[in-house]
């Protein structure tokens, strides 16, 4: 079951009039959280006023080359618990259900519940996925005739105990758990043959360590501010996972100011993984976040390094352009990694500021890397 990319005059008027339906759906005031595309476990870092919290749930259509066209519903209700002098965030969870062009199904719930006037956290994930994707082997040089379509059910799980220390430091603990039913692969392919680990499915649970630091002044749209973290991950067999590997993820960010509104925004992220690790669970890149350009899970493997910039220029009321270039690779082994291995990838962007008290874009943005430009249609920015 191929999924097809976005070509010809007729499907590019179909994609820009379904921005302008997106813009006018969510145009409305009050909508105040993330939808599909945010980065989980990510919440606007100024202080929260103080409210009783409220209940939304709107429409949505977004578009990106993994889904093509994607409906739906999502939703948020945000509430404060317990009383404290000390600020704190509000405590919310959030909701979508999504049906995709490319016949995915995608549940997910996200939740973020501050405790302690905000000095401990407990946030994380349960989603689950009906997902047709696609699979290109891996290495930094696979080719694009070694693609197999397959089609896979996932749930995953995943649950974050953090603490904060000061304004900005967190550290904590991280449990996850995942599982995916391989239901359908192309035929006489590697992933039909068995001989790739995770083609048959895969069953894990992990536990993990991490530590952030994060003061930026909003998440969503970050004008100034840095994020650092540190990500330790372990999957155990005695946990009853079906492979063993550890998996150590870096990510870096740095936001300037520029004057009149512009921001320049820079990014380094690097992850390594030893032991059997499935495919489904390899370092990889591209999608809507990661070198838009790249169809996600275009390259993978055992170590990754990607490096990214975006430029950010307020145009005239609500709207704003963007301009971002990036570089990553995949190699066996971290050693591996070298100057002359990167892929680049490039675009440029619109910007929508539907909420301007949460500073929360729409953003359709058109990145190149590969033979066909790539669109994509979500929410806030990419990092």
């Amino acid at each position: 079951m191929p999924i097809k990319r976005l070509r010809g005059d007729r499907c590019r008027q179909r994609f820009l009039c379904a921005a302008v339906l997106l813009l006018l759906v969510l145009g409305k005031p009050g909508f105040a959280q993330d939808g599909p595309g945010f980065a989980q476990g990510e919440t606007a870092a100024k202080p929260v006023e103080q409210t009783r919290g409220g209940f939304v749930i709107t429409p949505v259509v977004y578009y990106t080359p993994e889904t093509l066209f994607s409906w739906g519903i999502v939703g948020i209700h945000y509430f404060r618990l317990g009383r404290s002098e000390m600020p704190s965030r509000l405590s919310h969870y959030r909701f979508n259900l999504v049906h995709t062009q490319n016949k995915q199904t995608i549940a997910q719930v996200d939740y973020e519940f501050y405790l302690a006037g905000g000095v401990k956290l407990l946030d994380g994930q349960a989603k689950y996925s009906l997902y047709p994707d696609r699979f290109y082997g891996s290495g930094n040089r696979s080719a694009t005739e070694d693609r197999e379509d397959f089609n896979a059910r996932n749930w995953r799980l995943q649950v974050n105990v953090q603490r904060r220390w000061g304004a900005n430091l967190f550290t904590g603990v991280h449990l996850e758990m995942f599982s995916q039913h391989i239901i359908e692969t192309a035929n006489n392919g590697l992933l039909a043959a068995g001989e790739i680990p995770g083609s048959r499915g895969a069953r894990l649970t992990g536990i993990g360590l991490f530590g952030k630091w994060d003061s930026r002044d909003n998440t969503f749209s970050t004008s100034k501010g840095t994020y650092s973290a540190l990500l330790l991950n372990f999957f155990p067999k005695a946990l009853g996972s079906d492979f063993a590997f550890s998996q150590l993820t870096l990510d870096a960010r740095k936001y300037f100011p520029l004057g009149r509104g512009s921001v320049l925004a820079v990014q380094a992220i690097g992850k390594s993984t030893w032991g059997e690790c499935p495919f489904q669970t390899l370092p990889m890149f591209g999608g809507l976040n990661l070198l838009r350009g790249f169809y996600e899970g275009r390259y993978r493997d055992m170590s990754m390094l990607a490096m990214q910039a975006e430029y950010r220029l307020p145009l005239w009321r609500r709207f704003g352009l963007c301009a971002f270039a990036g570089l990553a690779q995949v190699q066996a082994q971290a050693g591996q990694l070298s100057l002359g291995e990167f892929h680049p990838a490039a675009g440029i962007g619109l910007r929508y500021k539907f909420n301007p008290r949460e500073n929360l874009n729409v953003r359709l943005d058109v990145g190149f890397a590969d033979s066909s430009p790539a669109f994509y249609l979500t929410f806030a920015e990419a990092f």
